[in-house]
Parts: structure tokens; sequence; C-alpha cells
């Protein structure tokens, strides 16, 4: 197969993520407190909505990784045709977030369907208990966080290094491009639709661009 294939697939995992997220985060934002302010907050709307909506979004985030990690493994074979000696370390970075990112997303969306459903009996109970599951499983996350910067790093010094050709290459970062989401989601009005674009699908939205300037580069390299 192909590199641009690869590519071409990520891209097609970024868009499918994206809609995972917003499936379970276009809901109108709340404070974030304690530990859940490193994360997107709960919303109390969850109550409201359909339950299938949650079992979707997680679906999709499962998928959606499997299909991303291609990207991740074209960029990699780009690294090493280059002989760069950071290669494995962006494989694995890649693996460990990818594989992480799974996790993340099925818990958020379980915590997400306890707190629609027991949130008909006691909505109090219903945080209560959604929150301690997803406090439970989710420390393991800031591992997706360590692998994600790592990976970006090294993106960038391949830019520095000209390894994608042309410097101006450095502005095609991951982190780059995340870190333009949350200044989005702060400047721009709350609302559901801004909270689940650019605070929940950040990752996914700074990963779409990339994998899409990527598909762009000459290549006829075959995995």
């Amino acid at each position: 197969m192909t590199i641009k294939k690869l590519f071409y697939i990520a891209i097609a995992g970024s868009v499918l993520c994206f809609c995972g997220d917003l499936l379970l985060g276009c809901f109108y934002p709340v404070k974030k407190v304690g530990m859940f302010h490193l994360f997107p907050a709960f919303s109390e709307e969850w109550s409201n909505a359909a339950p299938i909506r949650f079992v979707i979004g997680g679906i999709l985030g499962v998928i959606a990784l499997l299909l991303m990690f291609c990207g991740f493994y074209a960029i990699f074979v780009l690294l090493k045709e280059k002989a760069s000696k950071y290669d494995k370390t962006f494989l694995i970075a890649s693996a460990v977030f990818v594989a992480v990112g799974t996790l993340y997303h099925c818990v958020f969306a379980i915590s997400a369907w306890l707190y629609n459903q027991l949130a008909i009996e006691n909505i109090t109970l219903a945080k209560q208990i959604s929150e301690r599951f997803f406090a439970t499983f989710i420390c393991v996350a800031l591992l997706a966080a360590i692998s994600f910067m790592i990976l970006s790093i090294i993106m960038f010094y391949a830019a520095i290094k000209g390894t994608w050709g042309k410097k101006r290459w450095v502005l095609i970062n991951p982190l780059l491009f995340m870190g333009l989401s949350i200044m989005a989601a702060t400047i721009l009005p709350a609302n559901a639709i801004i909270n689940g674009m650019f605070d929940w699908g950040q990752q996914s939205l700074a990963l779409l661009l990339v994998f899409c300037a990527f598909s762009k580069i000459p290549c006829t390299t075959s995995s």
C-alpha cells in the first residue's frame, strides 16, 4: 500500500473520530473542577440525551483511532526513509497515543452512558458514580498526552531539519493546531457546538489537518 493511501485512511479515521467527539461533547460546557480541570467537563445535559448517542460516539472513537494509526505509520516510514534516529521513538509514541486514546474514548463514552441511565433515578448519584468510574480508569490518559507531545516534538524537529522539504512545514504540527483550537474555544462564545468542536474535538481536528497536509507530499514509497 502506498504512503498516500495510508494518509487517506488516516484522514477518514480523523473525520470519524471528530464525529465521535461531537456526539460526546456537543453539550453546553460546565465548570471544570478538581482533576476534571484537565479533561473536557461532564455535562448535566447528558441526562437528557439519547443513550445511543454515547454508544455510537464510543464505537466511532475506537474504529477511528485504529484508522488514524495508518497516518502515524506513514510518517514513521517517511522518517525512516530519511534515516532519522527518532523514527522508532515516533512509532512507539504513536502506538501508545492510539492505544490509550482508544481507552479514553471507551471510558468517557461509558461514563456518559452511566450518567444518562442513572440520572433517571438520581442525578446527584449519577454524577458521583460516573465521575468515580471515569477517575478510576482515566489517569492513564496522561500517557496519551505525553505521547502526543513527543510525536509532535519529533515532527517539529524533523521539519526544522528540512525532512519534509521546505521549512514552512514547522507550521504543520498537531501540537500547534491543538493549541489554536484551545485558543478558539477560549475566544469564541461558549455554546454546545464550540465546546464539541474545539474542546472535545481538538485532537482529532488537529490530526485531520496534519494528515491532509502530509497527503500532499510527493512520495512513491510503498509500505
